[in-house]
């Protein structure tokens, strides 16, 4: 036996279609109807029917859906609606309003009703038929209590509730089940059932659901929400013109022909919304080219529609040469509108096209004024997504990357950045990837390979520039400190042993005036004391530039101080070095990376022995010290770094590793 779903399926099928042959014969047949043949016509042909057949298409395919159930619903109802509306009018003007009326009615008051109730349903829970929120279910909820309000009016109001779209003029006919003392309830039902609440429940859950949505949800909704708005503004604005002029004028009854164009976009989104969002899971195999075409017939039906509608509209008050000029007036001044709904049609099927050209050049405009990675890799991808039309676009370097849309399986088009060290990478595209379209992506990689070069190369130079500053600041304050280390040497130590020495001499004098003292005695003591002062003089020069680097070279001073250290120090030197002299730059920062070295490993490092070795390679200089010990620190101390700015400033640099046993060294231009 056939489940639940698909006998609703059979039965609204059946029951629509019906409705509709009925609603579309009579009204073929009809010479004029109340609110004219093309005006009713219309409403059927271009605002049921689609909804209808895609009701029923997308019920079929989903059955179990509640947004395939309400849209079958809605279509269903309001086929049955106009189905029923001509038969009640001829019945009513043949026979008046009998004991029939009331049920007939009814009848047609349920159909409306159950079709703008599944509008709000299928409307306000757009995409997926579920809102997110608990008052938004209870709202959608208390829709349905809408359905007490015929048989309610059919006690509570005296005269039967008629709609104007039945009856133009309604007429007064006695409700056969009128209870007097309910009567004070039938103008506030009356009012109530009039004004129909559930637009509210409609705008308040879609507006409140679109602005919380994220912005892919609001992509999926978007189009619906304008589609909704559009419909309750204009069949607002039709209800409230036709109570304030019940003859119905043409203008007035332009505004139900736009409530018509919005009736019909409600299927046409739902479609769209299949086609670019697989919307329900329906993977709807459609060329591309045959939405765009039924899109086009549909609006060249409401093209042709809005043209003819004047003339057959006036076609009994005005001459029949009137009528057309009327009609070939409306269809040029109509035209624009065409275009516009045309070109609308194509980007909602087709996607945004772009003119590559256009985009290559605009692209290469905007790379001028980028100058980070973080902005031109994600500025690349979307443009790459954007004129390919592909699903997702990656653009990979070995350190970041940057991803335009939803990555899902392997790239299926990818072609290298050029001299960078990356790649381009797209998703699949519909349809496939065109030789232009690879092209395209050559063209881009090509002037996003020099631009990102550009910006690494400006990264890379920003940051010397910026580190140039700091070895600055830092040589500027080790000179300072330095200059003061000196002051305080000398302030504690030559300084003190001069005026000592002066103290002596002249306590000297005295004892030799006195003869207290022989005279070798003083000057022998002198002597030796100005010695001391000499040595420490030069100890304090040789700490400041020791002479006999001046005197003797490179290799004899690292010997020299080599030999005043507690530790065993082998220094090995090519013998090319011996006997030739550097630059005094490249001399005094050589020899004090070997002290700052050497000092290291006295302190640190636990070792008892170090290897120094000086050899030039073309044309730099290389200086390394080795030890054994258990490190020389991160070299981060304020030593190292003040002889990396020393070394860096001169073109060098400065390395240090090793994990068992450290060692430093040191690279210096030496031409």
């Amino acid at each position: 036996m056939p489940s639940w779903p698909r006998i609703a399926w059979y039965a609204g099928t059946a029951l629509g279609g019906a409705g509709l042959a009925v609603a579309i014969g009579l009204r073929l047949g009809e010479a004029a109807g109340p609110h004219g043949t093309v005006a009713g016509l219309s409403w059927v042909a271009l605002g049921i029917l689609p909804l209808f057949v895609v009701g029923v298409w997308l019920a079929r395919k989903r059955p179990d859906h509640p947004q395939a159930r309400r849209m079958l619903l809605m279509s269903t109802a309001l086929a049955v609606n106009a189905g029923v509306e001509i038969p009640i009018q001829r019945a009513f003007e043949s026979n008046g309003p009998g004991r029939w009326f009331w049920w007939a009615n009814l009848i047609y008051q349920y159909t409306g009703m159950l079709a703008l109730i599944s509008a709000v349903l299928l409307l306000a829970s757009f995409p997926d038929g579920v809102v997110e929120r608990t008052w938004q279910r209870w709202a959608l909820r208390a829709v349905w209590l809408h359905l007490a309000m015929p048989p309610l009016l059919l006690i509570t109001a005296p005269n039967l509730a008629i709609d104007v779209y039945l009856l133009p003029t309604p007429p007064v006919v006695p409700s056969p089940f009128f209870v007097p003392w309910l009567a004070p309830l039938g103008g506030p039902l009356a009012d109530l059932y009039l004004s129909y609440y559930g637009a509210a429940v409609l705008v308040s859950v879609l507006f409140v659901r679109f602005l919380q949505a994220d912005a892919e949800q609001r992509a999926r909704m978007r189009l619906l929400m304008y589609v909704t708005i559009g419909l309750i503004v204009s069949f607002g604005l039709e209800e409230a013109l036709a109570s304030r002029f019940p003859e119905r004028p043409l203008w007035v009854q332009l505004f139900g022909g736009i409530s018509i164009v919005f009736l019909l976009m409600v299927p046409v989104s739902v479609v769209v919304g299949i086609v670019r969002h697989r919307l329900y899971d329906i993977d709807l195999v459609v060329r591309r080219s045959v939405a765009f075409g039924l899109l086009s017939l549909a609006i060249a039906a409401v093209y042709i529609g809005l043209s003819v509608a004047p003339g057959l509209a006036l076609g009994d008050q005005i001459p029949v040469e009137l009528a057309v000029v009327l009609t070939i007036v409306a269809a040029a001044a109509f035209q624009p509108l065409r275009k516009y709904l045309e070109r609308v049609a194509n980007r909602l099927v087709f996607g945004e096209r772009v003119n590559r050209y256009e985009l290559v050049t605009r692209f290469g405009a905007a790379l001028e004024q980028t100058v980070e990675l973080g902005e031109l890799l994600p500025r690349l991808a979307e443009t790459v997504h954007k004129g390919l039309a592909a699903s997702w676009v990656r653009v990979a370097l070995p350190s970041t990357s940057a991803v335009a849309g939803v990555v899902s399986g392997d790239p299926v088009l990818s072609v290298p950045l050029g001299s960078v060290a990356g790649r381009i990478e797209c998703g699949s595209k519909e349809g496939g990837y065109g030789p232009a379209d690879r092209e395209l992506l050559v063209t881009l990689a090509r002037q996003a390979a020099t631009a990102i070069s550009n910006v690494q190369l400006t990264a890379r130079l920003a940051a010397q520039v910026d580190e140039l500053a700091l070895s600055r600041t830092r040589i500027v304050t080790a000179q300072d400190e330095e200059r003061r280390r000196i002051e305080r040497d000398i302030h504690d130590g030559a300084q003190q042993q001069v005026v000592a020495l002066i103290m002596k001499l002249r306590l000297a004098r005295n004892q030799l005036l006195r003869g207290a003292r022989p005279v070798g005695d003083v000057l022998d003591e002198l002597q030796s004391d100005t010695r001391e002062l000499l040595a420490d003089l030069r100890e304090l020069a040789h700490g400041i530039h020791p002479p006999v680097l001046s005197d003797r070279g490179l290799v004899a001073a690292v010997e020299a101080r080599a030999d005043r250290l507690p530790l065993t120090v082998t220094v090995n030197a090519s013998p090319e070095l011996r006997d030739r002299r550097l630059g005094p730059d490249v001399e005094g920062a050589a020899y004090f990376v070997v002290c700052e070295a050497l000092t290291n490993v006295v302190k640190h490092s636990g070792a008892s022995d170090a290897v120094v070795s000086l050899s030039a390679v073309d044309g730099r200089l290389e200086v390394s010290v080795q030890d054994s010990g258990v490190g020389l620190g991160s070299g981060n101390g304020h030593g190292l770094t003040n002889l990396r700015d020393r070394v860096e400033a001169l073109g060098g640099s400065l390395t240090l590793s090793g994990s068992s046993g450290t060692r430093v060294l040191a690279e210096l231009p030496c031409e």
